[in-house]
């Protein structure tokens, strides 16, 4: 049994063996912990993102985009692995956290997307002014006579 349980998930799994917990229970503790820590470091990815972001330092959004998509499918695969019948209270409230840190991230981001159309709108402005003779302008100007 010993050898069973060190190829299906090593010391862990032995530890609760002794435990009086069968392999089954021990995988399933390990996937829980899997999922946490998976949750966990998509949490910390998107704080940083949303301070860097609040504090208006400079930012590679290339990067955390990259982060954050990698994270959010290891946290797809985690959730899978286990079941949605097999989270515990711990892994809601920390997904439930998790939502909430994504929607202020989104909130943040859309403040930024927001400033860089309106500096992209007033470039195209000045482009157009510049390119522009007057001939096609829309403020034609009439003699009141």
């Amino acid at each position: 049994m010993a050898d069973d349980a060190q190829s299906v998930g090593g010391g862990a799994i032995r530890a609760v063996e002794d435990a009086g917990e069968s392999p089954a229970d021990a995988r399933l503790v390990s996937l829980r912990e899997n999922l946490v820590n998976t949750i966990a470091r998509v949490t910390r990815i998107v704080d940083l993102e949303t301070e860097m972001l609040r504090r208006c330092q400079p930012i590679d959004l290339a990067t955390f985009n990259h982060q954050k998509s990698h994270g959010l499918l290891d946290l797809m695969r985690a959730m899978r692995s286990i079941g949605p019948t097999s989270f515990d209270r711990e892994a809601l409230e920390e997904l439930a956290a998790l939502r909430e840190k994504l929607e202020n991230n989104l909130s943040a981001l859309d403040i930024h997307l927001k400033a860089v159309r309106q500096v992209s709108a007033l470039i195209t402005r000045a482009i157009e002014d510049d390119n522009s003779d007057g001939t096609y302008s829309a403020s034609i100007t009439r003699d009141p006579r």
